[in-house]
């Protein structure tokens, strides 16, 4: 999100959102374009019928709400970790900022289940679909590496009129929009029915449904204010968005904007405001633009085959670069793999365009068809120079096409932690950790290739700088400074004599993936 003009300077978009259903007595059909569409569209049921504009004003809009509601569903958003994970200063104000709940105390037993977000969604077609936010599934500053969170990230959906939670799939975000589908095992839900957004008119009536601050079946009523296309929500550029002062706070985040008729017209995704809480200043995505980015995430898409992470801008600088997108894994025989690029180099330019950052290059992958050739220039830290390669994109991984797991096993059995060797002699700290070398009986697990020299992080120190760099027990450090230490009086050597400006650069691996970190020893 971002700031509004100067005058606003203290006003802040939140995010927020709704949902919605369908109502009976509306026709319902497929869009009405030469377009077939993807996998996702063609299971939509959409009513493009003109809003009646005229006539007796309506006293009330319980039956049109009574057919909607059961559409609304509130997802709970969770990880499933053996331990209460760290949580940030910064998350914990974020947390409160949008009326997120403090992170729960693990529960006792074989449940690992930690709520860390709460949002709402729409289903979108009987087969168990269901549209939402991006930043639904994706709370704010979560304080992990994208595949790590990925990888324990569990879905929980509370349905109007069902017992307990659903265990939710995550399908696919789109990278261009703040939107995400997620999936229920099953068929025979109530779907909601779309509208066309395309010609709601500033002045139509429009209810906000959802669970704000997580009280679910709620409705608020409003009118639509604006039109906008403009940079409302920061990281996702300039783009089209319904204004409505149908109050959002939230919580509301994924649900759906609907009209006087029970169709969806939107996607509810921010407010502005000073406090955190409603100011009658909500937006919401169109839904013909929601509908969009996500059919165009079942169709097929540029494939690169790498794990993408945002550079960390203190090591840029040391290395005499900007911006650009580190490659934390690179998966074999795709695409990346086969044309040399390797894990630990920063993508800097596609087609001699800078890459500002990894959704960045998300996006610019995500537009290009499979087969695209692409042209990269990158930067490899481990022997500081930059090299020029070129590629062809595959197809990336449809998951809509893919069978969705037996709901009993969607929740999943949290993922074995890593060992962490037990260090058989104490020995001193370097920059607040303490190191020893991986056994060799520890590498397997530990996802660490045999022939690479790799240092496990036994102990580490608050406020330290390996810790202020977010360096974690358990962590394998490979590289220090373009060096590879293979005991612990190396890894001093690199540190002391070979750091720049009193930073050390550090490459880390954690579970499957690495990341470069910079430790400042001042």
């Amino acid at each position: 999100m971002k700031l509004f003009p100067a005058s606003f300077r203290f006003a802040a978009v939140v995010a927020a959102c709704l949902c919605t259903a369908v109502p009976a007595g509306i026709s319902q059909e497929q869009p009405a374009t030469t377009d077939k569409g993807g996998v996702f569209r063609s299971s939509l049921s959409i009513d493009r019928t003109p809003l009646p504009r005229g006539g007796a004003i309506l006293k009330s809009y319980a039956d049109m709400l009574d057919k909607v509601q059961p559409s609304v569903v509130t997802i709970l958003t969770g990880i499933e970790a053996p331990q209460r994970r760290r949580v940030s200063a910064q998350e914990q104000a974020l947390r409160r900022f949008y009326g997120i709940p403090p992170a729960p105390e693990p529960k006792s037993g074989a449940d690992r289940w930690q709520q860390i977000g709460i949002g709402s969604g729409v289903i979108v077609s009987s087969n168990g679909y269901i549209l939402t936010n991006r930043h639904v599934v994706f709370p704010p500053d979560m304080n992990m590496d994208g595949q790590q969170y990925l990888d324990i990230l569990r879905l929980r959906v509370s349905i109007p009129g069902r017992k307990g939670h659903l265990p939710a799939k995550l399908i696919d975000f789109s990278s261009e929009m703040d939107v995400a589908v997620i999936k229920v095992g099953g068929t025979g839900f109530p779907n909601a029915t779309l509208a066309d957004s395309d010609t709601v008119r500033v002045g139509d009536v429009a209810f906000a449904l959802g669970a704000p601050f997580g009280i679910d079946k709620t409705v608020r009523m409003g009118i639509i204010s604006a039109r906008r296309n403009d940079e409302v929500l920061e990281g996702f550029g300039k783009q089209e968005l319904l204004q409505t002062d149908a109050s959002i706070n939230p919580g509301n985040s994924g649900g759906p904007l609907i009209d006087a008729d029970g169709r969806v017209i939107g996607i509810n995704t921010a407010i502005y405001s000073r406090t955190g809480g409603n100011m009658g200043i909500g937006f919401a995505i169109p839904i013909n633009k929601a509908v969009s980015a996500a059919d165009a995430l079942s169709r097929p898409r540029g494939y690169l085959g790498v794990m993408l992470l945002d550079v960390d801008q203190g090591a840029a600088r040391i290395f005499g670069f900007s911006g650009g997108a580190y490659v934390g894994k690179v998966e074999e025989g795709t695409p990346a793999a086969t044309s040399g690029l390797q894990e630990g180099d920063v993508i800097l330019t596609v087609d001699e365009k800078k890459v500002e950052n990894s959704d960045d290059l998300r996006k610019r992958l995500a537009s290009q068809p499979p087969g695209t050739k692409m042209k990269i220039t990158f930067f490899r830290e481990s022997k500081e120079e930059r090299g020029e390669l070129v590629l062809t994109l595959g197809e990336r991984p449809n998951f809509f096409l893919n069978e969705l797991p037996a709901a009993s096993n969607l929740a999943g059995d949290p993922a074995t932690p890593a060992a962490v060797p037990a260090a058989s002699t104490e020995v001193e700290q370097v920059a607040g950790m303490t190191l020893q070398p991986v056994a060799a009986a520890d590498r397997a697990q530990l996802n660490l290739p045999a022939d690479a020299p790799g240092l496990v992080i036994t102990k580490i120190q608050p406020n330290t700088p390996a810790a202020n760099c977010g360096l974690e027990k358990g962590d394998i450090i490979l590289r220090i400074n373009r060096s590879a230490p293979a005991s612990h009086a190396e890894a001093v050597d690199a540190i002391v004599n070979h750091s720049r400006e009193g930073k050390a650069t550090v490459q880390v691996r954690k579970g499957d993936a690495t990341r470069i970190a910079v430790m400042d020893l001042k």
